[in-house]
């Protein structure tokens, strides 16, 4: 350039394989005058696996598992091994490995097939007289990796082996049969204070109860400045409002070949009409997690994350002029000093949210959506 700065150029959205050596080579055309700038350049670039802070987001990877958590229970009797699981939407095929304790370390194999669902799968082994085998580990066969998917061999002992006593299992039939009883009694006193309900009210009357039995979990857009930390504040707020709020996450940072395609202001007014709530993260001053290890992965989105606030900015303001549309904006910050200093002003009119001071109001605000 007549500045002299070099140029950059950018290419996003070519579809790589997990855990694989790229080599990138790219060449001046025409020639370049001899001696004066090389005629290519080679980089080399390694593509992280599902087990990276971002791609276990990523749709490939959820599909083989990056985010389930089986949650296995064993217990392990004289006659059978009992293992409890919760199946993965996406697999419906189980393999539970146990093995002999003695130096032989004898392996046996036993095939679960599930309806592919997330319920819980309690699964019982019968074991011979001469059989001392116990629990090794779960392995799933994801479609998308099979024999490769990642295993899982950290589990809880939930009971042991207890001689069967008379009297213990009177007093827990009499003990369920209480609590049938007690049940019973309830449901009587529910459906009578309904009946009064509707006979006082009229049945046309919108009861409390119907919104919490249609709930429907919210799509929340994260928006976010360069100012902040990317790996230690988005993606941990990212991954709590999923875990936590039950919630479905929209972050630019995982939709980039969408971008490219329908450009940033087209996208975003996509995901405005989608979004049941928009959220602008506040920059968390002094964030001690967010030092040199993760500078890498915060420049590497700074700048398309300015650009894109910018452009949430200029497209959604026009909205905080209008208090029917207020409601679906928050601003939310983790420093209780100054927590909304980084923002524009017009942010102010939003309401505003500090975590984990204001968690009780935050959960209970964003759950007002429609439904």
């Amino acid at each position: 350039m007549l500045s002299g700065e070099k140029w950059q150029f950018y290419y996003i959205g070519f579809p790589v394989d997990e855990n694989n050596e790229y080599h990138i080579e790219v060449f001046n055309l025409p020639p370049p005058n001899p001696g004066l700038d090389p005629p290519k350049k080679h980089i080399k670039r390694f593509s992280p696996g599902c087990k990276d802070s971002v791609l276990k987001y990523c749709k490939t990877c959820i599909e083989k598992g990056s985010l389930w958590a089986p949650n296995i229970t064993v217990c392990h009797k004289k006659s059978e091994v009992v293992v409890n699981f919760t199946a993965s939407p996406f697999c419906s095929k189980y393999v539970i490995r146990l093995h002999e304790p003695d130096p032989s370390g004898d392996l046996y194999d036993h095939i679960v097939v599930t309806k592919g669902n997330d319920t819980r799968i309690s699964e019982k082994i019968l074991l011979t007289d001469q059989s001392n085998r116990t629990f090794k580990e779960l392995i799933p066969r994801f479609p998308l990796c099979e024999g490769h998917c990642p295993r899982h061999a950290e589990h809880q002992e939930l009971c042991t082996e207890e001689p069967t006593d008379v009297s213990t299992d009177f007093v827990g039939n009499y003990i369920i049969i209480c609590c049938l009883l007690a049940s019973l009694f309830l449901i009587v006193c529910m459906v009578a204070a309904l009946l009064y309900y509707k006979r006082k009210y009229g049945a046309g009357r919108n009861w409390a109860l119907s919104p919490l039995m249609q709930h429907i979990p919210a799509t929340i857009l994260v928006v976010y400045s360069q100012e902040v930390c990317f790996q230690h504040t988005v993606l941990a707020f990212a991954e709590f409002l999923h875990e936590c709020c039950h919630s479905n996450v929209i972050i630019d940072a995982w939709q980039k070949l969408r971008i490219a395609e329908m450009g940033p202001v087209q996208w975003l007014a996509t995901q405005k009409e989608i979004a049941d709530k928009i959220i602008f993260l506040s920059e968390n001053n002094a964030n001690p997690a967010c030092d040199s290890t993760c500078r890498t992965t915060v420049d590497s989105h700074s700048g398309n994350s300015e650009c894109m606030f910018n452009f949430a900015f200029n497209l959604f303001c026009s909205d905080w002029k209008n208090q029917s549309s207020l409601h679906k904006y928050m601003v939310v910050s983790f420093s209780e000093k100054n927590p909304t200093n980084s923002l524009p002003s017009p942010l102010n009119i939003c309401p505003k949210y500090v975590l984990m001071k204001d968690i009780d109001s935050f959960c209970r605000d964003l759950s007002q959506h429609k439904v």
